[in-house]
């Protein structure tokens, strides 16, 4: 009946091997288990003040390191606190292997960003919820010893 809501629609379910209506359970769990993480953590309200301490200790080494590591984004009010892509001097390949090199010996991994295009010259430090603002300061303590 096209007055028939489909999620009573008895054809729509058979259609659909009466799944059409069945919710992904595992992906409800992990989001109740991270919900209640970040609730024990001290809310959203307490995650923002540490992407803002997480993001700002990168940006501030970045804009202060001479030209040794940039970003493309340059206004600060489009730099995501998530996502902070950079470069190791200008994106010379031989200095950014050494980085990454470097940084996976002491267990900084995910920097090289694959895209659909291939591997650019920009490097990127995913901030998280998950990484603490203690990680963080050890990769932005890692990028001031290799500068």
């Amino acid at each position: 009946s096209p007055f028939c809501s489909s999620i009573l629609n008895y054809t729509t379910n058979i259609a659909s091997g009466n799944l059409y209506n069945t919710i992904s359970t595992f992906n409800v769990e992990v989001v109740g288990i991270v919900m209640k993480w970040i609730r024990d953590q001290g809310g959203v309200h307490e995650m923002e003040l540490r992407s803002i301490a997480k993001s700002s200790m990168m940006y501030d080494l970045i804009d202060n390191s001479d030209g040794f590591y940039s970003t493309p984004i340059k206004e600060e009010c489009l730099r995501s606190r998530m996502n902070i892509p950079f470069d190791v001097a200008r994106g010379d390949k031989e200095l950014t292997n050494d980085f990454l090199i470097q940084a996976w010996e002491l267990g900084i991994v995910g920097l090289r960003t694959l895209t659909p295009f291939g591997i650019g010259k920009y490097l990127r430090a995913s901030l998280y919820n998950g990484v603490s603002v203690k990680k963080a300061k050890i990769l932005v303590e890692f990028m001031e010893r290799f500068a």
